[in-house]
């Protein structure tokens, strides 16, 4: 079991991505015609993603993030895994494949550590 402290500056720059990945789709789905309220629930996701990552931003410490904004995080995470299974096609080269396979790997792993 790892605890927050083996998470490094690389860690902390894949967590930025994956919910820079999240806010992305968010704002995708935000072009769809959507019922209010599940326009408002998801307006509300992209707030909460966007205010970890910009404190991320300010300060690349998993320190500087409160308990449940790591919940937040481990969200964003969840979902970066989430649009790279939905992305991960036969028309991907292998080196592509193998680097969407360690992103997700590395998600993973992170996840895991926000969780314990």
């Amino acid at each position: 079991m790892k605890s927050l402290a083996s998470i490094n500056a690389k860690d902390i720059e894949t967590i930025k991505m994956a919910l820079n990945d999240a806010i992305s789709d968010i704002n995708m789905e935000l072009k769809t015609d959507l019922p209010e309220r599940k326009k408002r629930d998801i307006m509300e996701y992209k707030a909460k993603y966007s205010r970890v990552y910009d404190k991320l931003r300010a300060n690349p410490s998993i320190y500087a993030l409160v308990e449940h904004e790591l919940d937040i995080a481990a969200g964003g995470l969840n979902d970066a895994i989430e649009l790279l299974e939905e992305n991960m096609t036969d028309d991907l080269d292998e080196q592509e494949k193998q680097d969407i396979q360690e992103y997700k790997n590395e998600c993973e792993r992170l996840i895991d550590i926000l969780a314990s």
